[in-house]
C-alpha cells in the first residue's frame, strides 16, 4: 500500500467535524475562524542521516518544510510545536544544536515555537505543527484548477535531489549551493504573497512535481499536462542528472523536497518570478510531455 492510499484510507475513518472549512486532503487545514495548521514529521534515516547533514540544517529543515505547508494555502505563520523523539546515541548537546536550527528558522520566517514533547524512540524524530493565519480573502486551495489554466511552478527544481546525491558521494566537498538546497529548504512565502487571489489553485513541490501534480489533478477533478523540458532547473542539476544517466527533466520531476510553489492561473497571466510548465485540461490525471516522459513518472512516497 503507498503513502497516499493509507492516508485516503486513514481520512475515511476520520470526520472533520463542525467548525472545520477545510479538512484532510489539502496541505494545510482551515477552520472557520481562519485558523489554519498542518503537521509533517522529519525522521532519521527516512528524511535525513547524520553523515550528510548538521545538526542545526536538521531543526532548520523540520520546521521549514512544515511552513511550506502554510505558503502553500497563501497563509501567514502564527506559531509552531515541537514533538521529539530522542533515538540512540543522541547526546544532549546534540539536541540542543538541533533546536538551535529549529530556533534559526522560527526566527527566519516570524513563526515562535510555542510548544511541543520529548520522547525516547528508535531513532530521532521530530513531529511539528504549525498554526498560521488564512490569506484573505481566503486560503489557495489544489482544488481550484481549471482546464484552460496556466501550470507554473516557483523558482528552480531538483536542487535538493542534486544535493542529496552529492553530499552522500563527496560529503563535505560537494556543490556548496546544491548541498544548501537540500539541508535547508526555505518556504516561498514571498511568492505565496504574489499568488493570493491570482492562482486558481496551489501546493507546494515536496514530493516532487511528479507527484504533487497528481494531488492537483485529483483535488481539482482536472487532467494535468507537464512539459518536463520546460522545467527551470537549479545550475549544476543537469549536469548531475545526466551523470546518473538521467535526463534533467525527469530527475527534477521526481526528487522532490525542492520546496517551490506549484500553481494553477488564468491563460496569459503567468507572475513575474514563475515559469510556465504545462496547462490544464478537462479530464482526470496527469500528462507529461518530453524528454523523460516514456512510461510516465512518480515522486517521493514514504512508505516506498
Amino acid at each position: 500500500m503507498g503513502e497516499f492510499e493509507l492516508i485516503g484510507r486513514l481520512a475515511a475513518r476520520v470526520a472533520a467535524g463542525a467548525g472545520v472549512a477545510v479538512g484532510i486532503g489539502d496541505d494545510a487545514a482551515v477552520f472557520a475562524d481562519g485558523l489554519v495548521a498542518s503537521t509533517d514529521l522529519l525522521v532519521e534515516g527516512v528524511h535525513f542521516r547524520r553523515t550528510t547533514a548538521a545538526l542545526a540544517d536538521i531543526g532548520w529543515k523540520a520546521l521549514a518544510v512544515n511552513l511550506s505547508d502554510l505558503a502553500a494555502m497563501g497563509a501567514t505563520p502564527r506559531g509552531a510545536l515541537v514533538g521529539l523523539t530522542v533515538g540512540p546515541g543522541w547526546s544532549n548537546d546534540d539536541l540542543v544544536t538541533v533546536y538551535e536550527g529549529v530556533g534559526a528558522c522560527a526566527e527566519a520566517f516570524r513563526c515562535p515555537i510555542v510548544g511541543g514533547d520529548v520522547s525516547r524512540g528508535p531513532s530521532l524524530a521530530l513531529a511539528v505543527t504549525v498554526l498560521g493565519h488564512a490569506a484573505a480573502p481566503a486560503p489557495v486551495l489544489r482544488s481550484g484548477a481549471r482546464p484552460g489554466d496556466v501550470l507554473v511552478v516557483s523558482g528552480a527544481l531538483g536542487g535538493s535531489e542534486a544535493g542529496r546525491h552529492l553530499l552522500e558521494r563527496d560529503g563535505a566537498t560537494a556543490d556548496v549551493a546544491l548541498a544548501l538546497r537540500h539541508r535547508r529548504p526555505v518556504p516561498r512565502f514571498d511568492v505565496a504573497a504574489t499568488l493570493v487571489g491570482r492562482a486558481s489553485a496551489m501546493l507546494d513541490v515536496s514530493d516532487g512535481v511528479a507527484s504533487d501534480a497528481r494531488r492537483l489533478a485529483e483535488a481539482s477533478g482536472v487532467r494535468v499536462v507537464v512539459d518536463l523540458d520546460a522545467l527551470p532547473l537549479q545550475a549544476g542539476v543537469a549536469d548531475l542528472a545526466r551523470s546518473l544517466g538521467r535526463q534533467p527533466g525527469a530527475f527534477a520531476a521526481v526528487g522532490g523536497e525542492d520546496y517551490e510553489l506549484l500553481a494553477t492561473v488564468p491563460a496569459g497571466t503567468v507572475p513575474s518570478g514563475m515559469t510556465a510548465i504545462g496547462w490544464i485540461e478537462g479530464g482526470a490525471g496527469v500528462t507529461f510531455l518530453g524528454d523523460g516522459a516514456a512510461g510516465g513518472l512518480s515522486g517521493w512516497d514514504h512508505l516506498a
